[in-house]
């Protein structure tokens, strides 16, 4: 995915003004506006966040402002529905909390379980690229995490830490995730350790004990 395609996506208007600089609220209401106008906002929905989720994994130097646009998303306001038929008109807030986002990323990404079959089967470039998209795909769920958007749970950094630490780890791809994971959130991490916070994925709780593994 080019810079250009991502930007033609995004603001199909600035084509023709390339001088002038857009806002992250701009930019979000530019880059929703055909979902508000589909018959099924809703339903629909998925195929705004699979290009943004692309975009997040594709453009490296653009993490910040992709991060700013999310928000800036998740701030809109209810829009009007002139396309939808009453049926199919959201009747909650269509942006707020960016829902369904963290449960398509979990769907879409590596939680499948089938990433670690592929890794399994691959070797030298090809098996570094997979190894690449799988620390890439940690950082941002951390970053999101953090960002309050999408509704990220602590409970996934931790999971990467559980998986980690198992014994059917893949430890050149797990060990590159949990340390994404933990230059995000570190500081958050440790105080979960002692805190001896709970959640899906460590039932018993987070403990140093377990930090210090």
């Amino acid at each position: 995915m080019s810079d250009d395609w991502f930007s033609s996506k995004l603001i199909p208007e600035q084509e023709n003004h390339p001088e002038e600089k857009t806002t992250a609220t701009e930019a979000a209401e530019a880059i929703t506006r055909p979902v508000v106008n589909l018959d099924d906002p809703r339903g629909d929905i998925c195929q705004l966040y699979g290009l943004l989720m692309d975009a997040l994994l594709d453009l490296r130097h653009q993490t910040e402002p992709l991060l700013a646009l999310l928000q800036a998303i998740e701030d809109l306001p209810q829009p009007e529905f002139t396309a939808a038929q009453p049926s199919k008109q959201p009747q909650d807030k269509l942006w707020k909390g960016l829902s369904d986002f963290g449960h398509i990323w979990y769907d879409v990404y590596y939680r499948s379980g089938s990433w670690k079959s592929d890794a399994e089967k691959t070797s030298g470039s090809k098996r570094d690229a997979l190894r690449d998209e799988h620390a890439r795909t940690a950082e941002f769920e951390a970053r999101l995490f953090m960002a309050g958007l999408a509704h990220i749970p602590i409970g996934w950094g931790y999971e990467a830490i559980e998986k980690a630490l198992g014994k059917d780890a893949l430890l050149d791809f797990e060990i590159p995730a949990v340390a994404e994971w933990l230059v995000v959130c570190g500081q958050r991490f440790l105080q979960g350790a002692k805190e001896d916070e709970k959640t899906y994925a460590v039932k018993e709780g987070m403990s140093l004990e377990r930090w210090s593994l």
